[in-house]
């Protein structure tokens, strides 16, 4: 491998340009989320759905704002709608649900459009509206009418409701509804190196969510640096997100096992805790299955980035690396749909998993219980940690890289990737060098000289 040399300042600067940071605990803090309303139970076990149906693929249904795409070219549009188009296929190939044929309605929050409710608990009514009530919001985008239930306001003794909102249309064959919105937000401003962030803002009975909102930043779209699958596996990550995987919806995960059919359904007693060594991990069935045949040891449960609390909805950088859910992505060719977050997913309870859809993660593999710990990063354990600032491969050999850390690694150093020129796979000519760069080649180490 020929000596490479690359200044601090052009590595700092195009980390900067190319990486990307998620936003997503701190935007889903901020947005208001909405449930049908609450019928009281008496168990915490509930129908999944009124009739059995068999899982049929998730419909995504991407809702671009009119008007906001003059921030974008034409071509940055067309990009952004192709990338959109093929995230929304992905998930439908990895993701199942018990649909509904009825035309996709949002729920309107009792709360905003009604002053006081009278009736029994379990069938509340609105006895007062709001005339200060200017509808639904997601996030920063004001939901259609048409894509929202009505309401009723009824006086205390009468048989007729004073006023009616009738039911809107709806959005025809949907399962989750996505608000696409490119905007120069003050996020957007404060953070450089966000490409778009997501949240979700509303729920159905059994706590799956049915809307959410992506919000890009035209700035990276404009700047020329994302190409088209950077832009894809920005939109994955989020709007992966948006269907779940959040810290806040972990108390709404069900178990749905013990059901046949999978049509009877339980809340789960806690989906998160702390290991003996502080470090917060999901403990589900198969999450704990699937990172123990990873690591090569019984089941243990999968580790959530520490750099965020006081829940993170990422994976821990230092033990997953290469994962499509950790908290700041690596490059799209070194980043996979991995097996743990899959079965993060059939964890949840509301969906059915493709598992047949991952890719393996290399990064830890058979390294035992013990492995990306701050502790033992730095002997250099089977190869996937680096000490000093060195140049050397990327564990998967496809890059170059540097040795290096982040915010997210507690002082781990791993080789990240150069970020420029440092491609093995990627065929160009390179005068001056003897190496050859081609889809076949990889970087290793070497004593060899001429």
């Amino acid at each position: 491998m020929s000596r490479l040399v690359i200044s601090t300042f052009y590595f700092f600067l195009m980390v900067k340009l190319c990486s990307s940071i998620c936003l997503h605990d701190s935007v889903q803090g901020d947005t208001h989320v909405v449930s049908p309303p609450v019928v009281e139970h008496t168990s915490s076990i509930f129908r999944r759905s009124t009739t059995w149906a068999p899982q049929r693929p998730l419909r995504v249904t991407p809702w671009f704002l009119p008007g906001e795409s003059a921030l974008l070219t034409p071509s940055q549009n067309t990009q952004l709608q192709s990338a959109m188009k093929e995230v929304t296929k992905i998930i439908s190939n990895m993701l199942s649900v018990h649909r509904s044929e009825e035309p996709l309605l949002l729920n309107r929050d009792m709360n905003k459009y009604c002053r006081s409710v009278w009736g029994d608990p379990s069938l509340l009514k609105c006895g007062s509206g709001d005339i200060s009530y200017l509808g639904e919001r997601c996030l920063d985008v004001v939901i259609p009418d048409s894509h929202l239930r009505g309401y009723e306001v009824w006086p205390m003794n009468g048989t007729e409701p004073d006023h009616v909102t009738p039911d809107g249309t709806g959005v025809p064959n949907t399962d989750f509804l996505l608000y696409v919105r490119v905007a120069q937000t003050e996020k957007c401003a404060s953070q450089p190196s966000v490409v778009a962030y997501a949240s979700y803002c509303q729920l159905d009975h059994s706590g799956r969510p049915i809307a959410g909102v992506i919000v890009f930043c035209p700035k990276r779209l404009r700047d020329g640096v994302l190409q088209h699958q950077h832009i894809v596996q920005v939109c994955l990550h989020e709007i992966l997100h948006a269907l779940g995987f959040s810290s806040s919806l972990f108390e709404h995960w069900i178990d749905c096992s013990f059901s046949a059919a999978g049509h009877m359904c339980s809340s789960r007693s806690r989906v998160t805790n702390t290991d003996e060594r502080g470090q917060l991990r999901i403990y589900t069935p198969n999450v704990m299955q699937k990172m123990g045949e990873h690591l090569g040891v019984g089941s243990v449960g999968a580790p959530l980035e520490n750099q965020e609390r006081p829940t993170s909805s990422h994976w821990e950088a230092r033990i997953m690396q290469g994962s499509i859910l950790t908290a700041s992505l690596s490059p799209p060719h070194l980043t996979s749909l991995d097996p743990i977050t899959l079965a993060a997913f059939q964890d949840m309870g509301w969906y059915g998993v493709n598992t047949s859809m991952n890719n393996h993660l290399v990064w830890g593999k058979g390294a035992g219980v013990s492995f990306g710990l701050p502790s033992t990063c730095q002997e250099r354990l089977l190869g996937f940690f680096c000490k000093d600032s060195d140049i050397g491969c990327h564990h998967l050999h496809l890059d170059k890289g540097n040795c290096s850390t982040d915010a997210f690694m507690d002082g781990c150093h791993i080789y990240k990737p150069l970020l420029h020129g440092g491609e093995c796979w990627l065929q160009q000519e390179r005068h001056g060098s003897e190496e050859i760069y081609h889809p076949q080649s990889r970087c290793f180490f070497s004593n060899l000289t001429k």
